[in-house]
């Protein structure tokens, strides 16, 4: 008998009694997806989210200088014509990235039920993959976010459920390849599904012509993937350093080579806490598997998760709802082993606890001061201004400084060559936006420090000298002179009009401004004014300041994590 209408049957040696839980799946399904679309207006924007957002601009301003990974732009610049600021825009794109995830769990599901179809109970254990997914570590905080991430796996999960169920027809292997090539195009991660594409073939494998029209889609893929990549490529004025090989030899060597065994296991070890359900029946489903092939292919399921919490660096929370899908397809087998004994409604029950108490996390992790911050930047500058900041917080805007992950600060100091000065001689940037720790420390510390997660000392005292803080998280090109009662000299780096705010009368450049009044300054300048006291020049934004400035806080909420 063919192997897949034998194995897949597997499931039916233990069939389902009593009443069945179908009624408080669905409810819990269409209850966690309800607080993913509230997630999508409420939560707080993660770094990445913001700086894949600043990609689609730089595009349509013809900024963009990477080819590798930014495909995500010739799809989603319609939120340029959207009303509103950055917040709005990914609140749509937020929505969009839903929708991934629905065809993602429709894909798990679709699988689950082709393997678990025989016994009549499919639909019922099928479901239960989906609401284990859904309730699984990190969904709902980030399995939604506006990243590579979600377009991936719905792409990777599209093709794994032909791999496994379609009769594989030219529309089928076009399609096949289409959702393979896309997937490498929006990130090369997408290669570490290859061990679940692997399983579905051999689940596959004897069915007369298969394995050629596999071959023949992988090719397919292949040249879809060069020639949409040369054509993206065409139209990028790439600088040295962020051509494709440059960064996918550093993503490798950073991501993998040099990350060690297991680099994020206090975010893995959560997951898992969080998901012990939907782990425990997927190792119930592999471990009870009926048939050797069976158990093969829910290994393949599940090794892209496991090698990736070994070696993978960037295993952050974000990244287990793109790895953990074709897991979710063993844990359907564990729920139709479990169910044959009365035991499946306790792990039902786990799934809604552990969905519910990250409902209710990721509920409390509001945008407002992201918002709040926005608004502001825009009510200072209508139109588009550079600025420096570390991940392109106000997308819209020119933004030429690297992007400050831990990796990227890596990369940066690695260099050895302090950027900051070169970069404001060049675009003159009034803004500065200290939104996460790194740069408020950089702006704050009481004494310049050479600590390895900040920027050089030398950039720290670029950037304090040419920057005043405004409000919150928003610092404005200016300077801050201490008066001697003598003429001092003072360079500006910025050249452009600044408001004075003084409490004693001054003089600059031979004139006697008012405190308030704003001054032109083209580079140097001379300034006198009674010893004891303290001049402040503010870049003059036109508008009126707030009466008090706002204290500093962390706009990011950052990501769920054990302290050890």
């Amino acid at each position: 008998m063919h192997p897949s209408a034998a194995e897949r049957n597997a499931p039916s040696s233990e069939t389902l009694h009593g009443p069945t839980p179908m009624a408080t799946i669905r409810v819990a399904i269409v209850a966690l997806f309800s607080v993913l679309t509230i997630l999508a207006y409420t939560h707080n924007v993660n770094w990445d989210e913001f700086f894949y957002l600043s990609q689609v601009h730089a595009h349509l301003d013809g900024r963009l200088d990477r080819p590798l990974q930014t495909i995500h732009v010739h799809f989603f610049g319609w939120l340029a014509l959207l009303p509103g600021d950055e917040m709005t825009q990914i609140f749509a794109a937020r929505l969009v990235m839903t929708i991934c995830l629905a065809v993602t769990a429709g894909a798990i599901w679709r699988i689950a039920r082709h393997l678990a179809c025989r016994d009549g109970n499919g639909s019922v254990i099928a479901s239960v993959a989906v609401l284990a997914f859904l309730s699984s570590g990190y969904v709902l905080g980030h399995g939604a976010s506006f990243r590579t991430d979600p377009i991936a796996a719905a792409l990777l999960m599209v093709a794994l459920a032909i791999v496994m169920t379609g009769r594989v027809t030219a529309v089928q292997i076009v399609a096949l390849s289409l959702c393979g090539a896309l997937a490498l195009l929006v990130t090369i991660k997408s290669a570490l599904y290859l061990p679940a594409l692997l399983g579905g073939v051999l689940w596959r494998l004897g069915e007369r012509g298969m394995i050629v029209r596999f071959v023949a889609a992988g090719f397919l893929a292949l040249a879809v993937t060069g020639a949409v990549y040369t054509w993206h490529a065409s139209g990028i004025l790439q600088v040295p350093g962020r051509d494709a090989a440059s960064t996918s030899q550093s993503a490798l060597r950073t991501t993998l080579i040099d990350a060690g065994i297991a680099p994020r296991f206090s975010e893995a070890f959560l997951w898992a806490l969080l998901s012990l359900a939907p782990l425990a029946l997927a190792v119930i489903g592999i471990t009870r598997a009926s048939g050797t092939r069976l158990r093969i292919v829910l290994i393949l399921f599940a090794l892209p998760l496991v090698l990736s919490v070994l070696f993978y660096r960037n295993a952050f929370a974000y990244f287990f709802p793109f790895i953990v899908p074709p897991l979710m397809v063993a844990a359907a087998m564990g729920a139709a082993k479990v169910a044959g004994k009365g035991r499946l409604s306790t792990f039902i029950a786990l799934m809604i606890l552990s969905g519910g108490w990250q409902a209710m996390m990721s509920l409390s992790e509001d945008a407002r001061l992201q918002r709040e911050t926005i608004a502001e930047v825009h009510r200072l500058f209508p139109e588009p201004v550079a600025y420096i900041d570390q991940n392109a917080m106000i997308s819209s805007f020119p933004r030429d400084t690297f992007f400050m992950s831990s990796w990227g600060v890596a990369r940066y100091r690695a260099s050895g060559a302090p950027v900051m000065a070169d970069l404001i001689a060049r675009t003159a940037p009034p803004l500065l936006l200290a939104s996460r720790q790194h740069l408020h420390r950089v702006m704050t510390e009481p004494v310049i420090i050479d600590d390895p997660n900040l920027l050089m000392p030398e950039d720290i005292r670029v950037l304090r000298d040419t920057y005043v803080h405004y409000s919150g998280a928003i610092w404005l090109a200016g300077k801050e002179v201490s008066l001697t009662g003598r003429p001092q000299s003072f360079e500006m780096s910025i050249a452009g009009r600044y408001r004075l705010e003084s409490p004693v009368g001054v003089t600059i450049n031979g004139t006697s401004p008012e405190d308030g009044e704003v001054v032109e300054i083209d580079g140097h300048a001379v300034i006198s004014g009674p010893s004891g006291s303290t001049a402040r020049l503010i870049w003059d934004t036109g508008v009126v300041p707030p009466s008090q400035r706002a204290p500093w806080a962390e706009h990011y909420s950052g990501f769920w994590h054990l302290s050890f």
